[in-house]
C-alpha cells in the first residue's frame, strides 16, 4: 500500500520536476534578460516613430518609459 502511494508520487515527480525546468528554460529563452528586452522594444518603438504611426510626444514618453525600467 505504501510502496503503490511512493510509486504514485515518484511517477509524479518525474514529470512535474523535468516540466517546471523546461517551462523556466523556455520562458528565458523567449524574453532574454530584461536589457535585450528593452533593446527590442526601444527598436519598435524607433520603427514606428520613423513611419509616422506615433508622435514625437508618444515616442519621448515611452522611449523614457523604457529606459527606466
Amino acid at each position: 500500500m505504501i510502496e503503490d502511494q511512493l510509486l504514485k508520487v515518484a511517477a509524479g515527480l518525474a514529470f512535474i520536476v523535468p516540466g517546471i525546468f523546461f517551462l523556466r528554460w523556455w520562458l528565458n529563452r523567449s524574453t532574454g534578460s530584461p536589457e535585450e528586452w528593452a533593446e527590442y522594444h526601444i527598436r519598435i518603438l524607433q520603427q514606428k516613430h520613423a513611419s509616422g504611426e506615433i508622435d514625437d510626444e508618444t515616442y519621448q514618453t515611452r522611449l523614457k518609459e523604457l529606459q527606466d525600467e
